[in-house]
């Protein structure tokens, strides 16, 4: 029986090892074609550069050290669109659609290899979940493409207007925060409605999680159907979805409504503006901040009340099972209401009138600590090796652990060894938390045979 255990548990970490070397030889083939002459403007080669751009956007990161629009050539851009489809997906996600266009039939490892990469809970249905995961993934990322050629190509052309509507589209879904317009990200655009709620829509589609959209989009079906009434609709959902859409838009509204109040009289950020764009901008700044990086508004110009506002926000992050980064809000809504519980003297942490259970909690307090943890090492180390203040170091490691791409303008200044740490946490920040969540679940971890007695500690 033991050896039977041990194999299930051997195979069960040979997939966490398929997921992380998958990401790793995804970055080093990147690395391999941006470092080709014909991949840059100048025809010269760097690696380092090649290597930060490939990790940031396989990691749907989004920080670069280079202009993306003026530095790559066609190709360049390419093979960087490609990294960011293909980090928004996920390595596994990739590799499955393409085994799906070719017919190949999925096997039972491979359905493993889904289930831990999405952290699905079961192994019933994984293919037709990938299957509509990229179906979904295309459909949006298309309507967004339609949405921007109303602003692109009577500013750019039919030509330029197209191609940059695409990668934007997918660099949008994907919550990598890279662009191709110009060196000021969307700035330019800052007084545009089309092009700040259309990228707003793709950052909140990509970041709720795929598990929500289908539950969402089952419960319009019912109501359509009249199985159940309108009213009933937010009830229906899964608590997972609840969870994931009351936190997603509170975050949302409250990062916003602080932001707009500390940036107000800012002539750096939104000072100048209208009352209207004031609101739009804020609102955007907002939703960039889990986990995107588009900026509408120059990051080094926010005061530092913002900017410790948006280190909250970007540690935080999107939703389970989608394409953004940080703790996630299910993981942050899971501790809150654990301290709740503690608070008020109850033995369980209670939300919508279920229990959390205990492995649920020491999962979430396990990957919060090691993502803070990580995030405080590597901002000493930003500020050992390149001398850098507090608040740019925090906001610019907040922004690479967590996948979120904003900078406050130090990332192209870092030296060689500044460079190097930014994509390790980059990497840890985009199979941080995955690799975590499998470790963590893993089903058949054999139970310790031995009880101890209780430590007798004092805490608070």
């Amino acid at each position: 029986m033991s050896d039977t255990v041990n194999k299930k548990e051997n195979k069960k970490l040979s997939t966490t090892k398929i997921i992380l070397l998958g990401f790793l030889c995804a970055i080093i083939i990147g690395t391999i074609l941006l470092s080709l002459p014909c991949a840059t403007v100048s025809g010269e080669s760097n690696v380092l550069t090649a290597l930060f751009t490939a990790t940031t956007s396989i990691c749907v990161t989004g920080l670069v050290v280079v202009d993306t629009f003026s530095y790559w050539t066609l190709f360049g851009k390419i093979v960087i669109l490609i990294l960011i489809q293909l980090g928004g997906l996920g390595i596994v996600g990739f590799t499955s659609a393409i085994m799906l266009v070719l017919n190949k039939k999925v096997s039972l490892k491979d359905r493993m290899i889904i289930q831990d990469a999405y952290n699905l809970s079961t192994l019933q249905g994984v293919v037709r979940f990938i299957k509509k995961v990229i179906i979904g993934t295309f459909v949006v990322e298309f309507i967004g493409m339609l949405c921007y050629l109303i602003e692109f190509i009577p500013r750019f052309g039919i030509k330029n207007g197209i191609w940059y509507a695409f990668f934007n589209a997918i660099s949008a879904f994907c919550n990598a925060g890279i662009d191709i317009i110009g060196n000021d990200s969307l700035m330019s655009f800052n007084s545009s409605p089309v092009v700040l709620i259309t990228t707003m829509m793709l950052i909140f589609n990509g970041g709720i999680g795929f598990v929500v959209w289908w539950d969402f989009l089952d419960i319009v079906r019912k109501i359509i159907k009249k199985e159940i009434q309108l009213k009933d609709f937010f009830k229906k959902l899964t608590i997972h979805s609840r969870i994931v859409l009351s936190v997603t838009f509170s975050l949302i509204f409250a990062g916003a409504f602080l932001i707009f109040l500390f940036e107000y009289n800012n002539k750096a950020t939104i000072g100048d503006m209208t009352l209207g764009d004031k609101i739009l901008n804020s609102i955007f700044q907002s939703v960039t901040l889990r986990t995107a990086g588009f900026a509408a508004i120059d990051q080094g110009g926010l005061h530092e009340t913002s900017v410790l506002v948006s280190i909250v926000l970007m540690i935080i992050g999107g939703s389970p099972v989608g394409t953004a980064g940080g703790i996630k809000t299910v993981t942050f809504v899971v501790l809150l209401f654990s301290v709740i519980s503690v608070v008020k003297g109850r033995k369980e942490a209670i939300i919508y009138n279920r229990s959390i259970n205990d492995e649920l909690i020491r999962k979430s307090l396990a990957v919060t600590f090691i993502s803070v943890f990580v995030f405080f090492v590597f901002s000493i180390l930003l500020i050992a090796t390149n001398g850098v203040t507090l608040t740019d170091a925090t906001f610019e490691m907040a922004s690479a652990v967590a996948t979120v791409g904003l900078t406050r303008g130090i990332t192209s200044s870092l030296n060689s060894i500044g460079q190097i740490i930014v994509i390790i946490a980059m990497y840890l920040g985009r199979i941080g938390p995955i690799s975590m969540f499998i470790a963590f679940s893993n089903k058949y971890t054999i139970k310790n045979s031995l009880h101890y007695a209780e430590a007798d500690i004092i805490v608070g």
